[in-house]
């Protein structure tokens, strides 16, 4: 949000005594900003402004505001991630004296923050962040790697590392998750967990949390508020929480900070008193300030405070009885039950099975879904919840049975089948609201993207841009109507991607997690829309944690529940199904091994790729067919002996025995001449001698091309990681970033996908497919720029970066059967060569 924070303010409320932390724990920091402000670099005004305040060591705030209000740019400038002295491209002072630089990213700094005194750019390590996108925040493919990072980085010893991984996936649950399993198959509130955990390990002397629950399930909840609570009472560390819902904090909470917009008569004096022409002209900005700081019960127990405006969630024990969530009744909203609807069916789920690769998590599913009914999806993180949701919107293939649509639905489509359906006739009767909002984007500009879907379903141009600024003004986005949508905040982007769905009017609306990261106003205005919609007959799914969400929207419950764990929602009806799914933390993933070899699966990774080296550079020397076919034979015998079988190699090594027989056949037409003329057409040629190389050529490339992709086939990139820092002494900047980047493309792997269900269901997945690649293609390219740079930010506030020595939780070794397995590599081109000589077919480079 384009606000500004003009604060000056030292710590009031709490005293310093009073917070009971150990002053003198060397765990634990100050945090004090200094006339702070940060302004983006697509924004005309300062997101914060200004900021005057100091948090003593051990403190622990809450900082409370409305969506989009400034607080996660706080966060950010807390833990060193914006702007700073180091990072400057250019500095420049303005006529009152503040010294302003500019980053390379375009974003504006003024003053300061300090941790310890000490500017929290050069303090890594110090500052544990955990992010509103978890995802991003995963730096290697294995769960355990992750959580080992931070502590790597602060040189904690080696076997004090995997204790600390161990009490971090404790503490938040995910103790029975296996260390090597892959961070893709992991569920949005598990990879938030295992966020949570990688800063924990970290214990850092400031803990930045920023929404570390919202995406959570009960039990999740409680699990991480218990394990935040157990690493604060232990190490004193000094924590900055920012959470809209904040009641499981409050036990724990010692001062509340809470921001807000000025004033009409506070903006007047402020624009009279600057005298910013400009600035009158836009018709003013209001600006955030702080409008409450003390303690819990001095700030919720206020009285002048009106905390529906400020968008904020009382906690329940400071809680009036006109604050509780009930079932909310619109005026507008239809005679019959939410949780039942009109009983007229549109979608069906019949003996459905869910999962994803053909491997079913959930079997045997029966539902119905009637006009004007909500249904909430909800269950433990990792349960299947969205597998279910995409399923049924026809964006995922069931691994059996079939989701069907009613005649009424599916009329002038072809078929009942979503899954078969066209994207437009899937997006006039079906509107998908994905978990991250990124993935769903698909035009320059806010008002653009709300306008898409009634396009796309037929409206004219000038009643689609009458609904998309009605749903902006709703959703308190108009003021962004001309902004990229990449732009906006983690709220606002979802409050986009929801008023989008709806501007589409489809029949079934199927929402992931709508009121994530959204304040109580925005919450409200949510329910309300989702109940007007039920009198237009739409039936609506929900996926969510959210139990007021559910009490507020009356809906039918439908919960998936891991075999392992009991239900943990009551039913709202004895009809409300309970679908069982697998156990989430038991789901087991076998390790994937570096190799189908015993033998090479035990070799250092860095000394495989040095062997494949060996026994394939030197075969470049000669062109002849003897020492290719010598080498060929011998590779087939040795492989053999370790374990694959020839039937295997070919397996393994494929796209060579396609790739070979072309290039023979080129140097056979266009080849060098020599010896008996066999054909000759034009520009082709064959003689004896171009013969000859062909067949040279052919098993040359096998000869090369085996050895080298059977010795690094199955490597884990973290594995060659290590022993490239342990055994070659690369930088570790330069490996670890490079490790880092490898596990973006398989992330940019799942965001294509993601990106194609996505267009699909605004019905833009029936285009040309080469009008519809290019789109597609820049958004990825957003997406993986975006991502890039959360990535290495994210990396820095785990301590990655620094001047200090750094320590490694898996040694990477060599030992004598790595050794022969490096003269075994070399000896192959070696006695390969050394025939072709003695029996004098030896041509040095085809010569």
């Amino acid at each position: 949000m384009d606000e500004q924070l003009s604060i000056d303010t030292a710590r009031q409320g709490t005293d310093p005594a009073s917070a009971n932390h150990d002053a003198t724990h060397t765990d634990n920091a100050v945090l004090r900003f200094e006339n702070w402000g940060y302004r983006h670099a697509s924004r005309r005004h300062f997101a914060v402004r200004g900021l005057n305040i100091t948090i003593e060591a051990g403190q622990r705030v809450l900082l409370l505001g409305a969506s989009g209000i400034g607080k996660s740019t706080i966060l950010e400038g807390a833990a060193g991630l914006l702007g700073g002295e180091e990072n400057a491209e250019r500095t420049e002072m303005t006529a009152d004296g503040t010294m302003l630089t500019t980053d390379a990213e375009g974003g504006v700094t003024e003053g300061r923050v300090l941790v310890d005194d000490v500017p929290v750019t050069r303090a890594r390590g110090r500052i544990g962040l955990v992010l509103q996108d978890p995802d991003a925040q995963a730096i290697f493919q294995r769960l355990g790697d992750n959580v080992a990072f931070g502590p790597e980085n602060l040189n904690v010893p080696r076997d004090q590392i995997w204790q600390r991984v161990r009490d971090g996936l404790r503490a938040v649950g995910l103790e029975g998750v296996q260390l090597h399993r892959s961070t893709l198959h992991l569920s949005g509130g598990q990879m938030q967990r295992l966020a949570l955990a990688g800063a924990l390990a970290m214990r850092p002397g400031v803990l930045l949390l920023d929404e570390p629950t919202a995406n959570l399930d009960p039990d999740g909840v409680t699990q991480v508020v218990d394990a935040v609570r157990d690493v604060l009472d232990t190490y004193h560390s000094t924590m900055v929480l920012v959470e809209h819902r904040a009641g499981p904090w409050i036990d724990m909470i010692d001062r509340v900070v809470v921001l807000g917009l000025e004033t009409d008569e506070q903006q007047s004096a402020r624009i009279a008193q600057q005298g910013d022409e400009e600035e009158v002209d836009r018709g003013g900005f209001k600006r955030t300030v702080v409008v409450a700081d003390g303690t819990p019960d001095e700030v919720f127990r206020d009285p002048g405070l009106d905390f529906a405006e400020l968008g904020i969630w009382l906690p329940e024990r400071y809680r009036r009885p006109e604050d509780e969530i009930v079932r909310i009744h619109t005026d507008d909203e239809p005679p019959y039950d939410p949780s039942v609807g009109t009983g007229q069916v549109l979608l069906s789920a019949r003996d459905l099975s869910i999962g994803r690769d053909g491997k079913a998590i959930a079997e045997h599913i029966d539902l119905d879904f009637t006009a004007g009914q909500i249904t909430a999806l909800v269950g433990a993180n990792g349960a299947g919840k969205s597998t279910l949701s995409l399923t049924l919107a026809g964006l995922l293939e069931p691994v059996r049975g079939q989701v069907q649509a009613s005649a009424q639905l599916a009329a002038g489509a072809d078929g009942d089948a979503p899954i078969a359906w066209k994207s437009t006739e899937l997006a006039s009767r079906i509107s998908y609201v994905f978990q991250n909002p990124e993935h769903q984007f698909a035009r320059g500009s806010v008002l653009e993207e709300v306008m898409l879907g009634p396009l796309r379903t037929g409206c004219d141009e000038a009643e689609a841009e009458r609904r998309a600024r009605e749903l902006l003004t709703r959703f308190r986005l108009i003021q962004y109507a001309q902004q990229n949508p990449y732009t906006l905040s983690g709220g606002e982007k979802r409050r986009l991607t929801v008023a989008s769905a709806l501007a589409a009017a489809p029949r079934v609306l199927i929402l992931d997690e709508p009121t994530f990261g959204q304040d109580r106003r925005t919450w409200m205005q949510i329910v309300r829309l989702i109940h007007g919609l039920r009198g237009d007959g739409v039936s609506i799914i929900v996926v969510t944690h959210d139990r007021e969400l559910v009490t507020a929207l009356g809906a039918r419950l439908v919960e998936l529940t891991p075999s392992d764990r009991t239900g943990e929602w009551t039913a709202s009806g004895a009809s409300d199904p309970r679908i069982p799914v697998s156990p989430v933390n038991e789901r087991v993933e076998d390790p994937k091994p570096s190799s189908r070899s015993p033998f090479l699966a035990a070799r250092n990774p860095a000394y495989r790729l040095i062997g494949a080296f060996l026994a394939s550079l030197p075969m470049l020397l000669s062109l002849d067919w003897v020492s290719a076919t010598v080498a060929l034979v011998l590779e087939f015998i040795i492989l053999w002996c370790i374990g694959l079988t020839p039937w295997r190699v070919v397996r393994s090594t494929w796209p060579i025995f396609i790739g070979a027989p072309g290039s023979a056949l080129a140097v056979l037409l266009y080849g060098k001449e020599g010896g008996e003329t066999w054909w000759q057409w034009g520009l082709m040629h064959i003689t004896d001698r171009s013969a000859e190389l062909a067949v040279a050529t052919g098993i040359r490339i096998l000869a090369i091309g085996i050895p080298a992709i059977i010795a690094v086939l199955g490597i884990d990139a973290t594995d060659l990681a290590d022993a490239f820092s342990q055994i070659l002494r690369l930088p570790d900047r330069f490996v670890y970033g490079g490790l880092a980047g490898m596990r973006l493309f398989s992330v940019l792997h799942d965001d294509w996908a993601a990106l194609t269900a996505s267009r699909r269901s605004r019905g833009l997945g029936d285009e040309n497919k080469v009008k519809a690649f290019l789109p597609q293609t820049f958004a990825l390219l957003v997406l993986s720029i975006r991502r890039s740079t959360t990535l290495a930010t994210a990396m820095e506030a785990r301590g990655f970066g620094g001047d200090g020595p750094r320590s490694h939780a898996r040694v990477s070794t060599v030992d004598v059967p790595d050794w022969v397995y490096l003269g075994v590599c070399l000896a192959i081109p070696v006695i390969a060569l050394i025939t072709a000589v003695f029996t004098g077919s030896f041509s040095f480079l085809g010569q």
